[in-house]
């Protein structure tokens, strides 16, 4: 019983360590930066960073999102959440479903983390949506 413990305590504590991992040789840490609500919704959460050498890993998860409603993700070049400029989205992320958008692209990290990029969350995937969510992205 106690080998039976041991190794299943193992297994856990492997399986554990490589889920953390997004890309090869990454300690699966990330940079995470907040996510704060726009337009009174209600939505907050992170967004997490994966470097990847040339591409970067973007998670993002909000709470307070609706469980049957598609919500568009994009990072945007801008100062800060409110001056976004007029040039449109720099990366379209994928859409977030139950609170969760989980993305690859194609810039490094320290570009993304310049203090020149924005995670804005929008209500729907429609044209028109209004924004929900945003996260500056910023090196600490």
């Amino acid at each position: 019983m106690k080998r039976f413990l041991a190794a299943l305590a193992a297994a856990v504590l492997t399986t554990a360590a490589a889920s953390a991992q997004s890309y090869p040789g990454d300690p699966g840490v990330g940079t995470e930066r907040g996510v704060e609500q726009v337009n009174n919704s209600g939505q907050v959460g992170t967004v997490t960073l994966f470097n990847g050498g040339a591409n970067t890993r973007v998670v993002v998860v909000l709470h307070g999102t609706p469980a049957d409603r598609v919500q568009s993700v994009r990072i945007y070049r801008g100062p800060n959440c409110e001056d976004l400029g007029t040039s449109g989205p720099a990366y379209f992320l994928t859409d977030m479903k139950n609170g969760v958008s989980r993305s690859t692209v194609k810039a490094p990290e320290d570009k993304l983390l310049s203090g020149n990029y924005n995670v804005i969350v929008f209500s729907s995937n429609a044209a028109g949506a209004r924004a929900t969510a945003c996260g500056h992205l910023y090196q600490s």
